[in-house]
């Protein structure tokens, strides 16, 4: 018997592995998950939840086919009611073991994989439902929305390097993070071109974004710039913060970074220098490895109330 025939007999076994194999990734601890820096094969990983489902249901109808051979209408409903009650029982586990919070994200995707299959098995026995086309459709357009922005964003950070974010494209807010502020393309203030960013701090002690994706070798720059203006009635100060890998993969000391205090007068724009061979000494024990640039920080500091500032045009010179 041929390796090939060995393995089509034994598919269902193969397919059970499979879906062991996905269950168990879901279930894994954050702290021994890889670190994904890349956001298209972030949200590649996060989307497995439609694969598990889709699996799981191949599966399903493998060894128990029978339910596949009701009415449409039943089919849907009772898959739904299953689905529904796997998708919430899982998510709740896998909250508990690898202690990710449940996610709407993650269930519509959980319900996109049951849904498209029971489309594919309507379509393969030659019943066109389309209401379950469409619907299958729609979801795992939403499932798989953030890899196509995110790689669409990746491939316009690298034509538009040097510039790291100039905010003429609605994808540039993403590649902010940051959990005490919120960021957003605006055009009511615009150093160069149409748009800007508007930066939103919430109050309390060092609220701030971080630019997290971009292209990481500045080796053959001279120096960061970037413009930002305050919008309010009096000074502010920024504070901006640069690190490498190096500083991600350490205890992240303060003195392992290059920090600078930016005062920005009220209602103008500021165009801020930052020389590259000032953030090449800045750690105190080593030197920042400039091919490896990993996080560009905008932070302010014991802010009592909401306080909203505009970034534009960062770029290396």
């Amino acid at each position: 018997m041929s390796f090939l025939s060995c393995i089509w007999k034994n598919k269902n076994y193969l397919l059970f592995i499979a879906v062991a194999t996905a269950l168990v990734a879901l279930f894994l601890p954050t702290t021994v998950l890889p670190d994904i820096s890349n956001r298209s094969f972030y949200h590649l990983w996060e989307s497995g939840h439609l694969l598990l489902f889709f699996l799981g249901c191949h599966a399903f109808h493998n060894f128990y086919p029978q339910p596949f051979n009701l009415t449409s209408a039943k089919k849907f409903g009772i898959f739904l009611c299953i689905a529904a009650s796997c998708a919430l029982t899982i998510e709740g586990l896998q909250s508990f073991f690898s202690g990710k919070s449940l996610e709407f994200s993650d269930i519509v995707g959980d319900m996109a994989g049951v849904l498209l299959y029971l489309s594919f098995r309507s379509y393969y026995q030659g019943a066109n439902n389309f209401f379950i086309h469409g619907l299958a459709l729609l979801l795992a357009g939403f499932v798989f929305w953030p890899v196509f922005s995110s790689f669409a964003d990746e491939m316009l950070a690298k034509y538009q390097f040097p510039v790291l974010a100039d905010f003429e494209t609605p994808f540039e807010v993403s590649r902010f993070e940051g959990r005490t502020g919120s960021a957003m393309i605006s055009g009511e203030q615009a150093y160069q071109g149409q748009h800007s960013l508007r930066l939103s701090f919430s109050p309390g002690p060092w609220s701030g974004m971080m630019l997290k994706h971009f292209p990481s070798n500045w080796q053959r720059y001279n120096q960061l710039c970037f413009a930002a203006y305050n919008p309010h009635s009096q000074p502010v100060t920024l504070h901006v913060r640069i690190h490498d890998g190096l500083h991600e993969r350490g205890n992240k000391a303060y003195s392992d970074l290059y920090s600078r205090m930016c005062l920005l007068p009220a209602g103008h724009w500021t165009k801020v220098e930052i020389p590259l061979a000032m953030v090449y000494s800045a750690p105190s024990t080593r030197r920042m490895d400039l091919a490896n640039i990993r996080g560009l920080g905008f932070f302010v500091e014991k802010e009592e109330q909401p306080l909203m500032l505009y970034l534009d045009n960062i770029r290396l010179e």
